[in-house]
């Protein structure tokens, strides 16, 4: 069972140096002098990728029906206050291009043959990726198995083709139980098993009527109850932080993952304020202390889900929550609650439980499905969402590299309902590489334009608990990027490391840019030959998973390469 890693523990895996030596790769020209590290990169021309925000858009009507057959000239695009030019634009129906730029699609004729539907589509549509994070620490078992249980029937039938799915799980562990795969029935038996695991949100209920019974028979003052009142929510606070951090190193390790990524998060809620009904409690119990219920506020994770909500944005994911409690009764008139001196106020404890899914849904361009026992019907819209969508394109007028900005995407008719992420960061070339160095990690990422290739040597004792390990990264000369500036041609090379050991601890990542000299009469027989990049790596032993980027600063082509290392504490490496 893999383990994601949540927080921000202190790196197992570390870089001891990352340049010791660049040189050619041996051959017939032995005459040919290495490139040296660290000689001066010269002047040479770079190429800027211009780039362009893209937003998926949902239309409804006011009875919440979906609306189709919309242009571009139908959008009006705010960022940041400003009106922006839409320059792309496709929509989607039934799973399908049917409109692209300014020209609809015409569809494929009937019974046309696989060929023909591809020759009749005008791009593919970006895969969907859905990852059902199941969180059990605040589920109670049946309410979880209840959701499960349609979520299994629906991914059976709904994953597959261009549809990927994952299952990561919470309950005071994160830990990924499936990784993406587009076998819907593998992920529906993964689901099953869970059905089988303890949830903790039944042992939260518990506590909870300790709390209360403390407060009706034990405690002699409101203070008393305050006081174990902060107790409880204290608890409750420290595992909604867990929470937090699980949730936003899962959305981290997607930041760099390509297509729709839609986040379906399962439990029984999460409380804006943990305890809030609590303090209301003691208030009804104690007429004379209004006073009391503003304490709860202290506890108030308003900011904390806003910053999800910022991390979900920048890593292009729109999170979908589903409150497993479903149609729910009063909590305080049930059997074991019949002894209570006060009742629990239900509208204030849905409100905690429910404010923020709601909020963190519109904020990313998801969904919030509450007050639901059945959620097979939502499931049907969630579908919908990556099979019928319009997807929106334009050039920020205000650019600025790695910076927040506020969107909102408006229907000039009237009566329609739009939804979209409100919110992006525009992120820069070596951010987004960055990102997909280390999303590489965990969901392999297979694009090499530049030909790249990684191999590595025999570890060598460092200190008692390291190795180092030699790594040699090879270009082909063919595939950089050289100008010629006189009697020499040059170009230059940026290289990503990030290593992620076998307890799932992420080393933080080192980059290196890399002068590239050649004689430019040499350039001909150079083009038969690889640029060579040699780096030490300290490592801890067990096995590794190495993710290496190489940009052609010139052209900004990237190239990813991932590579399996096994480090033997008895002093011997392997490769595989």
């Amino acid at each position: 069972m893999a383990e994601l890693s949540s927080g921000a523990p202190a790196p197992a895996t570390r870089f001891l140096s990352l340049v010791l030596a660049a040189s050619l790769a041996s051959g017939p020209l032995g005459a040919a002098d290495p490139p040296k590290g660290q000689a001066p990169a010269g002047s040479f021309k770079q190429s800027f990728d211009l780039s362009v925000t893209n937003l998926d858009v949902i239309v409804t009507d006011s009875k919440g029906n979906r609306v189709t057959g919309l242009t571009k000239n139908d959008f009006v695009v705010v960022e940041d206050g400003m009106d922006q030019l839409i320059t792309n634009f496709f929509a989607v129906d039934g799973g399908r291009v049917v409109f692209l730029g300014d020209e609809p699609v015409p569809p494929p004729p009937p019974n046309a043959k696989p060929e023909e539907i591809e020759a009749a589509t005008p791009m593919p549509l970006p895969k969907t990726r859905l990852i059902i994070f199941v969180d059990s620490l605040h589920s109670a078992p049946f309410n979880r198995n209840r959701v499960l249980r349609n979520v299994e029937e629906w991914v059976r039938t709904t994953v597959k083709g261009d549809v990927e799915g994952m299952v990561v799980t919470w309950n005071r562990s994160l830990k990924t139980r499936q990784k993406f795969t587009t076998e819907g029935r593998q992920l529906s038996d993964v689901l099953k098993q869970l059905e089988e695991e303890s949830a903790l949100g039944t042992q939260r209920l518990s506590e909870r009527r300790d709390v209360i019974d403390y407060i009706d028979q034990d405690s002699t003052s409101p203070e008393m109850a305050a006081s174990r009142v902060r107790s409880y929510a204290q608890s409750l606070n420290n595992d909604l932080q867990f929470t937090f951090d699980a949730l936003k190193s899962t959305i981290q390790q997607l930041s760099g993952v390509e297509g729709r990524k839609m986040l379906l998060h399962v439990s029984d809620g999460l409380p804006q304020a943990p305890g809030q009904e609590l303090w209301r409690y003691i208030q009804d119990r104690h007429n004379n202390s209004a006073s009391f219920m503003g304490m709860g506020f202290e506890f108030d994770k308003t900011a904390s889900y806003m910053g999800i909500v910022r991390e979900a944005n920048a890593a292009g994911v729109s999170l979908y929550f589903f409150d497993a409690s479903g149609l729910s009764v009063d909590s305080g008139v049930s059997a074991e609650n019949r002894t209570q001196k006060a009742r629990i106020d239900t509208f204030v404890e849905r409100n905690n439980e429910q404010s923020m899914l709601q909020l963190m849904a519109e904020e990313t361009g998801g969904l919030a499905i509450l007050n639901r026992n059945d959620i097979s019907l939502p499931l049907k819209e969630v579908e919908k969402d990556f099979t019928s969508y319009y997807s929106i394109g334009y050039r920020s007028l205000r650019s600025g590299a790695d910076r927040p900005h506020k969107v909102e995407v408006k229907a000039k008719k009237k009566g329609l309902v739009v939804r979209a992420r409100r919110s992006y960061v525009e992120k820069s070339a070596d951010t987004k590489i960055a990102e997909a160095v280390t999303s590489a990690l965990f969901f392999p990422k297979e694009d090499n334009p530049l030909g790249a290739a990684i191999e590595t040597g025999t570890p060598a004792a460092s200190d008692r608990d390291h190795y180092v390990v030699p790594v040699k990264i090879r270009v082909p000369y063919s595939r950089i990027t050289l100008l010629p500036e006189g009697e020499k041609s040059r170009g230059r090379l940026m290289f990503y490391f990030a290593v992620l050991d076998s307890n799932g601890k992420q080393s933080d990542l080192a980059t290196q840019a890399l002068p590239v000299e050649v004689e430019t009469s040499r350039l001909p027989a150079l083009s038969r030959y690889d640029f060579v990049y040699d780096v030490k790596l300290l490592m801890v032993p067990g096995g590794q998973r190495l993710s290496v980027a190489v940009r052609d600063e010139i052209t900004n082509t990237v190239s990813y390469v991932q590579k399996q290392v096994f480090v033997s504490a008895l002093g011997e490496g392997g490769r595989r």
